[in-house]
């Protein structure tokens, strides 16, 4: 998220007239940042290679998420949605997950940012969930795990469940004494 002063470093004139008839409000700092306040546990999100709608993803976040608390959504256009969680508790656990997918599509999530513009999103990176079918079992541990993911690109997680040995690369399960 980009620091409020960098974002407004000109904020701090009340009106600027641009042409007869024209002027520019410019909001101070700190009035920025009491109106931005509530948006502190809002969640941008957005669903690829796949148009849904409101309440539909809303009824999806729900089941995928699970919170204790309300979970509402707004549609911003362009395919992006705010998500506003009303616990703390909430929002920390749907950051702390990681990757997720409405079917088979990827699941973008993202903290609000202020001056949020749909239509001029550039996106330049994104997550994705490798699966490596038939690997063999002494490859998978952590380390060598890792190693083929920084083949690929960054590595931002590995499925314990996999690295751990608990289960095998096929998915089946295994016993550990």
């Amino acid at each position: 998220m980009e620091d409020d002063a960098s974002v407004d470093a000109d904020s701090d004139e009340d009106v600027e007239t641009l042409r007869q008839g024209i002027v520019a409000v410019k909001f101070s700092m700190e009035f920025k940042q009491h109106i931005r306040r509530p948006w502190a546990r809002v969640l941008i999100v957005k669903v690829y290679g796949r148009a849904v709608g409101l309440s539909f993803l809303q009824s999806k976040l729900l089941t995928l998420w699970k919170p204790a608390g309300r979970l509402d959504c707004v549609d911003l256009g362009h395919g992006f949605f705010l998500t506003r969680l009303s616990l703390k508790e909430d929002f920390e656990n749907v950051l702390r997950k990681g990757l997720c997918f409405v079917g088979d599509h990827f699941l973008s999530i993202r903290p609000w940012e202020p001056n949020f513009k749909p239509a001029s999103v550039n996106v330049s990176s994104i997550a994705v969930w490798i699966r490596l079918n038939e690997l063999l079992i002494e490859y998978s541990n952590m380390e060598a795990l890792q190693h083929v993911g920084r083949a690929i690109g960054n590595v931002l997680r590995v499925d314990t469940f996999i690295a751990t040995e608990t289960r095998g690369p096929n998915g089946q399960v295994h016993d550990v004494e």
